[in-house]
């Protein structure tokens, strides 16, 4: 019998009970070798003195991530008017994973994760994949630029993270696309 196991996920934080890490995380998306034994957490893991640059540019990550999320809830919104089960399903998963970034960001931070505000999106689901695949490749830009400025060791890991998440997130629109 396979022992079971409590895992924590270095980039945002949650538990996850299995035999083995999984091979994402099913909250933010991070690649297995992110998470630890629970037993192994370090508990000031988002307890980082930010540099001016770090805390601007995690600033500006948590507004593209909670833009990004409002813009998916309403492309879920609209997949479920039109009965597309498929576009539904991606875009709520989407929606839940950036969500996640912007609590991660707000332990960084140090505030409350603020509430979704409203966002436009389009009136049929491949126009919404369309934004959404330009969506994750700003951010993979701007992810990629605040890694490289910041001077945080943790932080270049978090923002590199991210980074892979989003490119996971291009590949998925992209798919959907061809």
């Amino acid at each position: 019998m396979t022992k079971i196991k409590v895992f924590r996920c270095r980039i945002c934080g949650d538990p996850y009970i299995g035999s083995e890490a999984p091979m994402q995380c099913p909250f933010c998306g991070a690649n297995q070798k992110y998470f630890v034994e629970a037993k192994d957490w370090n508990p000031d893991e988002f307890n980082v003195t930010l540099s001016e640059i770090s805390k601007k540019n995690l600033e500006a990550a948590l507004q593209l991530e909670l833009d990004n999320a409002a813009f998916y809830d309403c492309a879920k919104n609209i997949a479920d008017k039109a009965g597309d089960d498929y576009s539904l399903a991606k875009f709520k998963a989407l929606m839940k994973v950036e969500k996640e970034h912007a609590s991660a960001i707000s332990k960084f931070l140090k505030i409350s994760s603020p509430d979704l505000m409203k966002q436009a999106c389009n009136k049929d689901s491949k126009a919404n994949s369309k934004e959404g695949w330009e969506r994750e490749g700003r951010a993979i830009k701007a992810y990629s630029k605040f890694r490289d400025e910041a001077t945080e060791p943790r932080l270049k890991e978090f923002f590199g993270a991210l980074v892979e998440i989003e490119k996971d997130h291009l590949d998925l629109h992209a798919d959907y696309l061809k």
